[in-house]
């Protein structure tokens, strides 16, 4: 009856029959599992062998497949497991069997555990009806925090792209292309990235990586159609809204280096935040310098009180407080420009002391903070972050999972997260020293600032000379309301705060 049920429900999947796994006496060992101990080194204060594991029946396999099929994936993936230790990977059945103990992980919130069974599908291609399957589940997997070497650089970056079904087939074009950006070799990974389906998201997503590869090469002269490619990219709806946003951006600060501000700023005004969504701190930063440059101070400063919100009081941004000093400045408002100015300095104090004195970077919080929030160091954080927290899930189902598969799936993550720290502690050297320079050069701008002021504080009026002009506040209209600053930061009202700021600035009055 049993065989009955096995062979309805993997008919019923396109799964190869079971064969009857007569024993006969020919019939070679079972292999040993890679869990077993070492009996050559066994101490007289080991714990005791584990018993040897039974040669696994299909009866096991169908009874397995019953659990998981019937929604207790928990009960599935032990039985699975049992299964796999008991048959040779020539057993038709092997692949298919880890194929579905990585469904189960995924069931049970352990990813990466069926990421690496799934890999192991792949690198070892023993079953061509599985592997497609397997492809699939793994590039799921890496919409969320992954093993990147092992995912995109071993598995997909490494296979043979002539057997695969289209939709497997765009995605490893793409991280094989991805993979020869990273090592400067354009050339081929324009020969991928051709193969991709003509109006595809990864044929956007391709385009999108080129742009930002040249980019990162481009020295001083940069295409002069780079701008219109990237705002093409940054019009495709088959990206993610994160991807668009991202191409926006880049729009914004081309266009801002190139001195066109007004440019700059519709592209930061075409960045779509989700509703209610606070938005990014880098973006109201930048957005503030672009307008302090079209001299529209008053907006200018709403924004950096933006900045002030508790939303983004933990974000990393020193060059909020040389804005806030130089539009002081230039409204001649000394004294508040010179606490603008002083306000760096203490805030980050101990940042710039560990800096100066050569201490570790790393050990420093908010250089580490600001190291981990983004880019490829933060891509190793989470995935860092995924390992704990799903070794910590362990424990609670010892007692389903049994000795033997804990044992094992504690193997794989102790092993993983070693690698794991290495791999975050590589991007964080790098990533944090590219803060420390950005914080070092905010100080000395401010410290240049400080000087400046000062200067202007005892500065004597000379006839004749040309003093900044007073600029005029447009009044509001019947259709505006203005309400007095109260410390209330409302999502809705962040990119649109305004501040009414005097000019103290004498007029020229030298004929």
């Amino acid at each position: 009856m049993r065989l009955l049920t096995l062979t309805t429900t993997l008919a019923s999947l396109a799964l190869p029959a079971v064969a009857l796994a007569q024993a006969d006496a020919g019939a070679p060992a079972p292999a040993p599992s890679a869990a077993a101990p070492n009996t050559a080194a066994t101490t007289a204060n080991a714990p005791p062998t584990p018993p040897p594991t039974k040669k696994a029946t299909p009866a096991l396999l169908d009874e397995a497949l019953t659990d998981y099929f019937t929604g207790r994936p928990k009960d599935a993936a032990p039985k699975l497991f049992a299964y796999l230790e008991g048959s040779t990977s020539t057993d038709e059945n092997y692949a298919w069997a880890q194929y579905f103990l990585a469904q189960s992980f995924i069931e049970l919130k352990l990813s990466h555990a069926a990421a690496v069974y799934l890999a192991r599908i792949a690198q070892e291609r023993t079953n061509p009806a599985v592997l497609p399957k397997a492809l699939i589940a793994l590039q799921t997997l890496t919409d969320g925090p992954h093993d990147e070497v092992m995912i995109d650089e071993q598995v997909f970056g490494a296979l043979d792209l002539g057997f695969l079904p289209e939709d497997v087939a765009g995605y490893a074009h793409y991280q094989q292309g991805l993979v020869d950006l990273r090592v400067g070799n354009e050339r081929w990974a324009n020969n991928h990235f051709a193969k991709l389906p003509e109006g595809s998201a990864f044929a956007s997503r391709a385009k999108y990586a080129l742009l930002v590869n040249r980019l990162k090469g481009a020295k001083k002269d940069l295409p002069p159609e780079i701008v219109a490619q990237f705002y093409e990219v940054a019009k495709d709806g088959k990206l993610t809204r994160d991807a668009r946003n991202d191409a926006m951006l880049a729009v914004a600060r081309l266009k801002y280096e190139q001195g066109d501000y007004e440019g700059a700023l519709k592209a930061y005004d075409a960045v779509e935040l989700p509703q209610l969504d606070p938005g990014r701190a880098s973006l109201y930063l930048e957005e503030a310098w672009t307008r302090y440059q079209l001299g529209q101070v008053h907006a200018a400063y709403g924004l950096l009180t933006t900045l002030d919100a508790p939303t983004f009081r933990e974000e990393f941004q020193p060059d909020k407080f040389l804005l806030r000093a130089l539009i002081f400045r230039d409204l001649c408002h000394y004294l508040p420009a010179k606490r603008a100015a002083k306000e760096l300095t203490r805030k980050y104090a101990e940042s710039l002391d560990a800096v100066h004195e050569r201490e570790e970077l790393t050990r420093d919080p908010r250089l580490l903070r600001a190291a981990s929030a983004k880019g490829p160091t933060k891509r190793a954080r989470r995935f860092l972050e995924l390992l704990e927290r799903e070794g910590e899930q362990l424990g609670r189902y010892a007692g389903t999972f049994g000795e033997r598969l804990v044992s094992s799936l504690t193997k794989i993550y102790d092993l993983s997260r070693a690698d794991a720290v290495r791999v975050y502690q590589d991007r964080l050297a790098e990533a944090v020293r590219g803060e420390a320079d950005k914080l070092l050069r905010a100080a000395e701008q401010v410290r240049l600032m400080e000087y400046e002021v000062g200067l202007k504080l005892y500065e004597r009026i000379k006839k004749g000379s040309k003093l900044t002009a007073n600029i005029e506040e447009v009044p509001l209209s019947a259709q505006q309301v203005a309400f007095p600053f109260v410390n209330e930061y409302w999502n809705d009202e962040l990119r649109s705060y305004r501040f009414s700021l005097k000019s103290r600035c004498i007029e020229e009055t030298a004929q």
